[in-house]
């Protein structure tokens, strides 16, 4: 899939978050191995924790199951400007790494014919 194709995806939250000072953490509960399941049950349903940057935190927030890719990287851009460049790309990435982690869910936009 390009990062063209990715920019029409709606993006959804599939696990908890924490907010602390404006700065995400994300919150999800790892599928255990065989050797962690014999090993390490009392880990087991412990969640783990990613603690993400200013951008992957405000980009974290605008994810809301309704917003394509695009119209958050529009809004990153108008909230960071330059520092978020190259934003398309940057975005882009990050929903690649949150979706392989199964972090979010990626869906088409719905077209209702009525």
């Amino acid at each position: 899939m390009t990062d063209e194709e990715y920019l029409k995806l709606i993006p959804k939250r599939m696990c908890e978050d924490e907010i602390n000072d404006g700065i995400v953490t994300v919150l999800y509960i790892k599928k255990p191995s065989f050797i962690e399941k014999i090993f390490f049950r009392n880990l087991i349903n412990k969640p783990h924790k990613i603690d993400l940057d200013e951008i992957g935190s405000f980009i974290w927030g605008e994810i809301n199951a309704s917003k394509s890719i695009d119209e958050i990287v529009s809004l990153a851009k108008e909230h960071f400007g330059e520092k978020i460049e190259p934003s398309e790309n940057r975005v882009v990435q990050f929903m690649k790494q949150m979706h392989s982690a199964k972090l979010i869910m990626l869906f088409e936009k719905q077209v209702n014919d009525k």
